[in-house]
């Protein structure tokens, strides 16, 4: 289900920086800076992603009295930054971020203090770039940045606190239903017989994402 990963990236984007406000706001102006990299444009997901990880992250942070992010470059006419290759990769947010971190930054009382991304591996460019600058590293300060997939990797990086969330996308329950139904389908039982996910009329299942803090 294309909207679920960005509803609850949203929500785990919202629930951290609500309880850690005053530690994000580097820039002690009331208001948390936010970066957003988007995996390629017309993608249902990224579109999705990029809509409701910022959407109910403010639902969040209204509904308690703060106010909604803030995209760090104001005169930006969209609020993201895509990969131009459409790959979805660690190297265009680790431009992106290294191009951002010089005009945005402490030193220029303009620093960008969250950074939302669509999947795992622009994440772990974005984290690269932060640590280059200082951060995300052990003793200095942690800029939170989330991402999508619980890849190796992030899971890896959210055991460092180098990362700090992500939405699992559960593979392994996606082969698994894809190996029942065919089971199912070879054997002449009914297409979604024992099959593990949530049933879309008679056509679809949809397996679950579910929040992955490395807790």
């Amino acid at each position: 289900d294309a909207p679920e990963a960005g509803h609850m990236q949203g929500k785990m984007v919202g629930d951290y920086v609500l309880a850690n406000f005053d530690t994000l706001d580097l820039n002690k102006d009331g208001k948390i800076s936010y970066a957003l990299m988007k995996g390629e444009e017309g993608n249902a997901e990224a579109i999705a992603r990029t809509q409701f990880g910022v959407e109910d992250a403010d639902k969040v942070l209204t509904a308690a009295g703060k106010p909604a992010l803030e995209y760090f470059d104001a005169n930006a006419a969209q609020k993201w930054q895509t990969d131009p290759e459409g790959a979805w990769s660690a190297l265009a947010a680790k431009n992106y971020m290294d191009t951002n971190l010089v005009t945005y930054n402490e030193a220029n009382g303009n620093m960008i203090e969250l950074v939302i991304c669509n999947n795992d591996g622009m994440a772990e460019g974005v984290v690269a770039s932060l640590q280059a600058a200082g951060y995300n590293i052990d003793g200095g300060h942690v800029v939170p940045v989330f991402g999508v997939d619980a890849t190796a990797a992030a899971q890896e990086a959210i055991a460092a606190k180098s990362m700090t969330g992500t939405i699992k996308q559960d593979a392994v329950g996606m082969a698994n239903a894809v190996v029942k139904i065919a089971e199912n389908l070879g054997l002449g039982k009914g297409t979604f017989e024992d099959v593990v996910g949530d049933l879309e009329g008679t056509w679809r299942v949809n397996i679950p994402y579910s929040a992955y803090t490395g807790e």
